[in-house]
């Protein structure tokens, strides 16, 4: 059997980034990472600003 090594082509689907929407405590995400990269944030403000974030933004939006 062969291992998916990467999140990329056919296996996209399965990538953090990939745009699906995300619901968590009543919040909408665009992506998996944007709900992970709100639920770090102590501050609901914070957290608040993740949702809606397109996934590329959310990475700049997090470091």
């Amino acid at each position: 059997m062969d291992s998916v090594e990467r999140f990329f082509g056919e296996y996209f689907f399965l990538n953090k980034w990939y745009p699906i929407g995300v619901e968590f405590d009543g919040l909408k995400f665009l992506s998996s990472e944007a709900a992970y990269q709100a639920q770090r944030c102590a501050d609901e403000e914070d957290r608040k600003r993740f949702a809606g974030l397109d996934p590329a933004r959310v990475r700049v939006f997090a470091d």
